[in-house]
């Protein structure tokens, strides 16, 4: 089972006007403040005096059934205590009033709550205020190209960086920019290809209106057939969330991508599901959108300690571009699962994705998953969203100290949390590589908590759909 690679009462806040983050406090009345912690990558607050949470989803399609498939979306809220917790969804759209519904999720359980079912609008945001801060909220974007799960944000910002964008044989690249506050918002977007920064006039001070989602097809505005796009947003007024949707439709890339992007810069970026073989492809997109320019050096981890150590890579990104960079270039990197490092000689300067793309069959199946920033390695992790079938290599853990540990599974169900069998106790190296099939059937469906005595990396690699293969890449939640 196991396949090493060596090394009741809805929120009176919410209605009465103030909202209480994980991260930090956002106010539901549309002022607009620094936040207590900087945004970064989505994590779960269990602290004791957190009280409540909300949860900023970045959008999913919601058109429906067609005749290809579903073009729709879900908000998984899954809430591991032992009572009812009651919660406020409210979705947003470019052209409907705000639809606000009171949910209810059970002790132990999880509600899958439907967006397209009910709007009527191509694309649909939401944010999901709950009134315990144990409760957690992701989405799961259909497509007829796969579904892509991906955790909601715990805060808005004034600024979000997409590394990676993708153009070329009329693949569909938009962003998905939410404004949830009762004043409008105003944006610049810079976009970066191979030719360089650019800040087209067409994306400088438009207005995302109060309470409302505007949605920016980057092709048609004025970048077709590019194979790297770099885009960087922020605000002149307001905080917004703002997420990508990606359909990959050829040169290389194949598959349907649909994740938030990165509110803030790091130093580093850590990755745990690498991999080197025939047929895989590879690429880290660097963004550097400062104004001078960076170093950064990559790190690969998780090999083997018989194998001679792979050096350190170091590359140079300039000011507001984005570099694509080729694993397959790092001298020595031998075949297998590999985990890496991504680290900015400048504070807090650079944004890092990973774009792998495996064969599977005849055709391909491409995944672009965000790095980890620093600071969100954690002893505990929890996957509210796990596989509905018998999958392996559904987990990939990196343990990113220089100490040997150990990692357990666990299930959480109506009856509890029961460690999974034959999946407690697995023995960790140092900076090494666990991967976890998820067969079990107490493990198909439920929520998953993933336990370790030193700092690790959950990474997702979950089912496209029941009929298609290849998999869909994303991060589990740091607590």
């Amino acid at each position: 089972m196991i396949r090493r690679a060596v090394y009741g009462i809805i929120l009176l806040a919410v209605v009465i006007g103030t909202i209480y983050v994980s991260r930090g406090a956002e106010p539901s009345t549309g002022t607009s403040f620094s936040p207590s912690f900087r945004p970064g990558t989505p994590s779960l607050d269990a602290r004791e005096d957190a009280i409540s949470s909300t949860w900023f989803c970045g959008g999913t399609s919601a058109l429906g059934v067609s005749p290809e498939g579903e073009y729709g979306g879900e908000l998984i809220i899954s809430n591991p205590t032992d009572s009812p917790v009651s919660g406020l969804v409210t979705i947003l759209t470019s052209d409907q009033e705000p639809l606000a519904e009171v949910v209810i999720v059970e002790p132990r359980n999880k509600l899958a709550y439907d967006v397209d079912q009910r709007v009527t609008a191509a694309f649909a945001s939401a944010v999901v205020e709950m009134a315990d801060s144990r409760a957690s909220v992701e989405q799961r974007a259909l497509h007829p190209a796969g579904a892509a799960v991906a955790p909601c944000a715990n805060q808005t910002s004034s600024e979000w960086f997409f590394p990676d964008g993708f153009t070329a044989s009329s693949s569909d690249f938009r962003i998905l920019i939410s404004n949830p506050y009762l004043s409008p918002a105003i944006v610049n977007m810079d976009v970066a290809t191979q030719n360089g920064p650019r800040s087209p006039s067409n994306l400088q001070g438009f207005v995302v209106p109060a309470r409302s989602l505007r949605v920016v097809n980057v092709a048609t505005s004025g970048f077709r057939d590019e194979k790297v796009v770099g885009v960087t947003v922020r605000t002149t007024a307001g905080r917004v969330v703002a997420a990508k949707y990606q359909h990959y439709l050829g040169t290389g890339r194949l598959g349907h991508i649909m994740a938030l992007g990165a509110p803030s810069t790091s130093d580093q970026w850590w990755f745990a599901d690498g991999e080197k073989g025939s047929g895989i492809t590879e690429y880290l997109m660097i963004l550097n959108p400062t104004i001078s320019e960076v170093i950064a050096d990559i790190v690969v981890l998780g090999l083997d300690p018989s194998i001679a150590p792979v050096p350190p890579t170091s590359i140079s990104i300039p000011p507001g571009e984005v570099i694509l960079f080729d694993m397959a270039n790092v001298a020595g990197l031998p075949e297998g699962r590999h985990g890496l490092l991504v680290s900015s000689q400048t504070a807090e300067s650079i944004v890092v994705e990973r774009i792998l793309t495996r064969p599977v069959e005849n055709t391909v199946a491409t995944t672009a998953v965000l790095g980890v920033q620093r600071g969100y390695q954690s002893t505990r992790w929890i996957i509210p969203v796990s596989t509905n079938l018998a999958l392996e290599g559904a987990l990939v853990i990196l343990n990113t100290s220089a100490n040997a540990g150990t990692v357990t599974v666990y299930s959480v169900g109506p009856g509890g949390r029961e460690a999974v069998p034959r999946l407690e106790n697995i023995a960790i190296a140092a900076n090494g590589i666990v991967v976890v099939d998820l067969v079990d059937e107490i493990t198909r469906g439920r929520s998953l908590e993933i336990v370790s005595d030193q700092l690790i990396l959950v990474e997702r690699r979950l089912e496209r759909n029941a009929t298609l293969r290849g998999r869909s890449g994303s991060w589990g939640l740091p607590e």
